[in-house]
């Protein structure tokens, strides 16, 4: 399966992972607290990353509002 990632995909992956977003993490979103076990990938036309939760400890998807994370760009400083 060799799907051509756009660029920038790609490139969000990577901003994305500067905001926090990366394996080891955790985060709460959609009303729930998960723990990130992947890096930011490309899914589809966007962003996602593998989850577990405490009450779903099967590894599941993830996709990331892109366009939200991906906007705060000039907002939020780059995590170093």
């Amino acid at each position: 399966m060799n799907h051509k990632i756009a660029k920038s995909t790609a490139d969000d992956c990577v901003r994305i992972k500067d905001l926090g977003y990366s394996s080891a993490h955790h985060i709460k979103m959609y009303g729930k607290r998960f723990e990130i076990v992947s890096d930011p990938f490309p899914d589809g036309n966007g962003v996602a990353v593998h989850v577990i939760t405490v009450e779903e400890p099967t590894e599941r998807t993830l996709r990331l509002p892109t366009s939200i994370l991906v906007g705060l760009k000039g907002l939020l400083p780059k995590v170093a």
